[in-house]
């Protein structure tokens, strides 16, 4: 039985050892860092949301532009057959309506492309390799280049190094004519070489003069480019346009607004398939600036046949405020919804950890209980195999000391002394023993209304002689008018004598105890204080241990009983202790006393 009670008790202990493993704050941090990522990862969805939606909004805006670029180049386009049919000498003849004034872009255009040259041979002399790319490079068909002297000094594509210069080419290098402009085929010298075409300036950068030739083909292409561009230039000036390019089925620019921002890679899948269908495509990039721009492309045509590509870029700049916004937005809510989160996890955390304290409160009342329970056994059989022998033993002493008293004086007294001294170790036994028995039967208390102020004005009077006998001070500061409570006077006497005992004894001469005593709305608070040794802090939790005492003397229950009497009074009982700068005890008694068995 014994066996069986121990293990019950083990087991009750580690079941509280369990219990003691609060909420964790490694698991609050744990949890508010999983909100804080569920939260952050919504946030970056909704932004990721608001820029899919701007793009969709712009790859809208883009496809209407589309339809009418489209409509204007295809309109360009029909219109220009007229001038592919026509003769060289009579191109610019055809040039009216939508083409008028074509001939000056082109004449500015080729003029603009002599004085580059002339810039790029001062800089450093030109071979034929550099003659070709600039030719390629602008649509030429033939480059001459003469010295001060007339004679053809550099040319391409043939070397004609030492031709005489014509008349109107020593007209520019003798500053006679500036230059000399034939988009008509009437005065260009290459006619039988197919070059109807001329334009010639005189030097800038040395003595001499440039002229360049185009033949029927390329001068057509020319037109046509500018013509491409004279549609797409007005609707490529409006906002948030970063760029316009319009390009033929073999990627090669016919026209173009800004394309600096035009990522143009040779194969461009993605321009590749725009040639297979009649349906738009979009992307988003980034240059080599960093600039973000989102791009639009379709496929042109023209009698149902692949014609080209235009693509329109769009910058996205004008998101950034929304953006902006939009993650400060996320950021506060974010942060209101953490804020709620930790909050709500917080008061679970403080919840649970009250609802594991009176786990823990429930587990300890079991605990004494259980050994209430144990002692109740111990203690019946104390007193049934103890009290009465030592009934025997103290009646025997009294009976020795008043029949059997020695006549001699000098023995007389010693008698006396020894006998009273067992006297009261069979007293103290047997206190010891009411005690067991106290702790082992069912608690009841005699309440009625009494007053605390002749309770307390007696425990000063019970201990005011022992304290000055000891050399300690006794010092007492009770708030007047306190009010009547319900209580077992014995009892709570009892109580208070223990704890001002255990206080007495704990202190060396010299030593205060102070007894305090006041209202606290609806509860009375009573403090016990001492300045003794003090209890270590690694035996706080043992106090209330049956048994468990740091005097030489003494059975440990003084404390255990005072606590109990103190609970069944639906009070509570509070100890805080300095090493070597004393103890102090502090009792809470409600006006109206809660019922506790």
């Amino acid at each position: 039985m014994e066996d069986g009670k121990r293990n019950k008790n083990t087991l009750s202990r580690q079941a509280g050892g369990k219990t003691r493993r609060a909420f964790s704050p490694v698991y609050l941090a744990f949890i508010s860092g999983i909100l804080l990522v569920i939260l952050t990862i919504n946030g970056l969805l909704e932004i990721n949301r608001t820029r899919k939606g701007f793009y969709t909004l712009l790859e809208r805006e883009g496809l209407v532009l589309l339809q009418h670029f489209e409509k204007n180049l295809q309109e360009t386009f029909l219109s220009f057959k007229e001038v592919e049919a026509a003769p060289g000498n009579q191109l610019t003849s055809v040039l009216n309506g939508p083409f008028l004034g074509l001939e000056e872009s082109v004449a500015e255009y080729v003029v603009n492309a002599a004085q580059r040259l002339d810039q790029a041979e001062k800089v450093s002399p030109l071979g034929t390799n550099d003659l070709r790319s600039f030719a390629e490079q602008f649509g030429i068909g033939r480059v001459e280049l003469y010295d001060g002297n007339g004679r053809l000094s550099k040319t391409w594509p043939s070397n004609d190094a030492s031709a005489e210069a014509p008349s109107l080419v020593r007209e520019l290098i003798q500053n006679k004519r500036p230059l000399w402009i034939d988009l008509e085929g009437t005065i260009s010298t290459k006619k039988g070489q197919g070059y109807w075409f001329s334009v010639g300036i005189g030097r800038k950068a040395a003595p001499g003069a440039i002229v360049l030739f185009f033949d029927e083909g390329q001068m057509k292409k020319l037109l046509l480019q500018f013509a491409v561009q004279r549609a797409i230039t007005d609707m490529s000036l409006r906002e948030g346009i970063s760029f316009v390019v319009v390009q033929d089925v073999s990627l090669n620019v016919l026209a173009s607004y800004n394309p600096s921002l035009v990522p143009f890679v040779d194969h461009d899948p993605f321009l590749k398939s725009l040639l297979q269908t009649q349906s738009h495509r979009s992307r988003v990039y980034r240059t080599e600036k960093g600039e973000e721009v989102f791009e639009i492309a379709r496929s042109l045509s023209a009698n149902h046949r692949p014609a080209g590509i235009i693509q329109i870029g769009f910058s996205p700049k004008e998101i950034d405020p929304i953006l902006n916004q939009t993650k400060k937005n996320v950021a506060i809510s974010i942060l209101i919804f953490l804020c709620l989160g930790l909050s709500a996890v917080t008061l679970v955390w403080i919840n649970q950890n009250r609802h594991l304290q009176k786990m823990r409160e429930l587990e300890e009342h079991l605990q004494r209980t259980e050994r209430l329970s144990s002692l109740g056994h111990l203690a019946a059989g104390v007193a049934h195999e103890i009290r009465n022998p030592l009934n025997a033993i103290g009646l025997g002493i009294q009976r020795l000391r008043r029949e059997f008293v020695p006549q001699d004086t000098s023995d007389k007294e010693q008698y006396l002394s020894f006998t009273e001294v067992i006297h009261r170790e069979v007293k103290r036994v047997n206190e010891i023993i009411e005690d067991f028995l106290g702790l082992s039967r069912p608690f009841h208390l005699d309440l009625r209304s009494a007053s605390l102020e002749d309770l307390l004005q007696h425990l000063v009077l019970l201990f005011q002689e022992e304290a000055r006998s000891r050399g300690l001070r006794l010092e007492v500061d009770c708030a007047p008018d306190l009010p009547p409570l319900e209580m077992d006077v014995q009892r709570l006497t009892q109580a208070l004598v223990n704890i001002m005992k255990n206080g007495i004894e704990a202190m060396k001469p010299g030593g205060i105890l102070r007894l305090e005593a006041r209202e606290n709305k609806d509860r009375i608070l009573i403090a016990i204080t001492d300045t003794g040794e003090g209890i270590p802090k690694d035996q706080m939790g043992k106090i209330f241990d049956y048994y468990y005492t740091t005097k030489e003397k003494g059975a440990g229950l003084g404390l255990p009983i005072a606590h109990r009497i103190i609970e069944a009074h639906g009070g509570q009982m509070e100890i805080g202790s300095q090493p070597g700068s004393g103890t102090k005890v502090t009792i809470t008694l409600p006006l109206a006393r809660k019922q506790k068995d």
